[in-house]
């Protein structure tokens, strides 16, 4: 099955320290090796708050510099976004990335430094992504590869930053939503997607590319991918799981579901489930204790709010007036 595994917990910790050597080893233990800068020990300090499952961590730090060094290539793929302070900057093969959203390249060594910043970092397993990609593209996922260390656009790194800070505050600090499998598997997710859409990298260049409307496919392929959705849509599933059971490959499903049914795999995957929240709540009780943010997360809805916002879309009231029928 794709994603996190079933009963992976969320692993939090915070962790501070007024010596720069320690601090300097908890990054190169966490993220990657450099070699060590000279810090003044007056007045510096160090702290952290990090939480992880699976393939995912989210981290914020405060680092009170300065630091300069040449730092390897990170094993994980890091997205490193400036909250305060700075600035943060990194020369990836001799060119200045400006901005306050970066990606850690993992293709070169790169230089960076910083003075009294506090980040936020997103590490996402280089694995996990590629495989994602490989299902959007159509590529081996050993050929899906990052290429910039800057953001595509503007628009494209407010929607990451805003998406990583949703994801650090409201799902991975909830034991409850954590607790639902495709909760923890559609944040992997929705993250690594806008990993791909934000920063340039091989996958996206073949998405890209003119004439990809010209494949077809027969619509049993299609019939056979919706009925796989019908009957798995509660477990961990992914387009490459789709794909098998529709016996074709992940990008050309993907088309063809454009053109037989102005829509994605992914997308009808998501009004199957938004069907299943919808039976529960009819058949859920208040008075023994139901709730629609539980039922929400039972099926892969981790935000009540925006659950809520479909809902209404396609049911035309409110999941909590379904609930109290």
């Amino acid at each position: 099955m794709a994603g996190v595994g079933a009963t992976e917990p969320v692993a939090r910790y915070r962790w501070s320290s007024t010596d720069p050597e320690e601090a300097t080893e908890y990054l190169r233990s966490t993220y990657a090796d450099f070699r060590p800068p000279r810090i003044p020990r007056d007045g510096f300090s160090f702290w952290t708050q990090h939480a992880a499952s699976g393939p995912l961590a989210v981290s914020r730090l405060r680092h009170s510099g300065p630091f300069e060094s040449r730092i390897e290539p990170p094993s994980s793929l890091l997205v490193v976004q400036t909250l305060t302070g700075g600035p943060y900057h990194l020369v990836d093969g001799g060119r200045e990335v400006n901005g306050t959203l970066k990606l850690s390249p993992t293709w070169s060594a790169y230089d960076t430094g910083w003075e009294d910043v506090t980040v936020q970092v997103v590490s996402l397993a280089l694995d996990e992504v590629a495989r994602i990609g490989a299902e959007l593209s159509g590529l081996e996922p050993s050929a899906v590869s990052f290429t910039s260390a800057a953001p595509i656009s503007s628009a494209l790194a407010g929607y990451w930053c805003r998406l990583s800070t949703h994801v650090h505050d409201e799902v991975l600090d909830s034991d409850a939503l954590m607790g639902e499998p495709l909760v923890r598997a559609n944040t992997v997710r929705g993250l690594a997607v806008a990993l791909l859409a934000t920063f340039p990298n091989t996958a996206l260049d073949v998405l890209s590319a003119p004439g990809l409307g010209d494949d077809a496919a027969e619509p049993a392929t299609v019939r056979r991918a919706v009925e796989f959705m019908d009957a798995h849509a509660h477990e961990d599933i992914g387009l490459t799981e789709i794909a098998d059971a529709a016996r074709i490959g992940a990008r050309s499903l993907q088309l063809a579901f454009r053109r037989h049914r102005d829509t994605t795999p992914l997308e009808y995957l998501r009004r199957v489930r938004l069907d299943g929240a919808h039976r529960d709540l009819l058949d859920a009780d208040p008075t023994r204790g139901d709730r629609v943010e539980t039922i929400a997360a039972r099926w892969g809805f981790a935000h009540p709010g925006r659950f809520s916002v479909i809902y209404r879309e396609h049911f035309g009231q409110s999941p909590s007036a379904t609930l109290r029928r």
